[in-house]
């Protein structure tokens, strides 16, 4: 810590914030800024900050959860949650990750193992902000001007340069995220050959924490992920241009799936649990960060609604 006080470089006012801090020290004030605005019965909350100059350490004291994190696959990745059990979990999250976008916070790394249980395992809440980043926009359009607050404008977060980094965890990262970073060219067997997209990087959004919350549910509900590869280059390729699928059965307690392509029941309730769980999955799971479902759409499509989307409604609300 005593490193990262000192100030070595040159300072302008058109330096950059995260170049007048350091990189750490930006990256542990900026979680500290997010956190102090956050209070919400899914999101952990920061209750004290200690800066022990003496020892050269910053403490972050959190609301302690005692369910801890959320275990759902056994060693041979079979799952480990019902389905109603999942379906509980996930109306947690998606509360949370609801107040978060409405206070213009990007999550970035939702994901089972960021999802803590309390104690009595009630709630689950929604943990780790050190790859978060603040949006100014998306706060400001959630919010509307007049309700913008003195925090909203803190410095600290309102330098966006992280948003044109790729952070969280490569399983979980959205398409948008990864189309312009490298993949291994799979023609090469003993050389590595790199390539590097041209196209315009498509804008990191809060859909990219819809994308790892629909992840996320698929892993609840199978054990396994819908992506998955050797290493790290790979995953970014198979999740840019791969399709997944479904297992037969969900959950502990095995209940059918029907598979992945299935015909729309004609009358509405008539649908199964099976079809409503990959309805939801293939709007989270939508490559084009454009079509991909909102958390609004999640919470309140009708089933009567014009658009095909009733399975939505039906298993978010069973």
């Amino acid at each position: 810590m005593s490193k990262l006080r000192k100030r070595n470089l040159p300072r302008s006012s058109n330096t950059p914030l995260v170049d007048q801090l350091g990189s750490t020290e930006h990256k542990i004030r900026k979680e500290i800024a997010i956190m102090k605005k956050l209070s919400h019965p899914h999101i952990v909350r920061l209750l004290e900050v200690i800066d022990d100059r003496q020892n050269d350490k910053i403490y972050m004291v959190m609301e302690y959860l005692g369910g801890g994190e959320i275990k759902w696959r056994t060693k041979s990745d079979n799952p480990l949650l019902r389905v109603d059990q999942t379906r509980r979990i996930c109306r947690d999250v998606i509360l949370g990750l609801e107040y978060l976008h409405y206070q213009g916070i990007i999550h970035r790394d939702i994901k089972p193992a960021n999802l803590l249980w309390t104690a009595d395992r009630r709630t689950v809440k929604i943990s780790d902000f050190g790859v978060s980043t603040f949006s100014y926009a998306q706060r400001l359009a959630a919010a509307g001007k007049g309700n913008i607050k003195e925090d909203d404008t803190d410095p600290i977060l309102m330098d966006e340069s992280d948003l044109s980094k790729t952070a969280g965890t490569p399983m979980f990262l959205a398409p948008e995220i990864i189309s312009d970073a490298t993949t291994l060219d799979a023609a090469s067997s003993s050389v590595l050959s790199l390539h590097t997209s041209a196209r315009k990087k498509p804008p990191i959004t809060k859909a990219i924490d819809i994308w790892a919350f629909g992840v996320t549910l698929y892993g609840l509900l199978f054990g396994i992920l819908p992506f998955n590869a050797k290493n790290e280059f790979e995953i970014y390729r198979v999740i840019r241009t791969q399709d997944w699928d479904v297992p037969d059965t969900m959950g502990l307690d095995q209940l059918p799936t029907g598979g992945r392509h299935q015909r729309r029941p004609r009358r509405p309730g008539e649908e199964t649990e099976g079809y409503l769980v990959i309805d939801l999955l293939e709007r989270l799971l939508e490559k084009d960060s454009r079509k991909r479902i909102t958390l609004e759409e999640v919470k309140f499509m009708s089933p009567s609604s014009d658009v095909p989307a009733s399975g939505i409604h039906g298993f978010y609300e069973t």
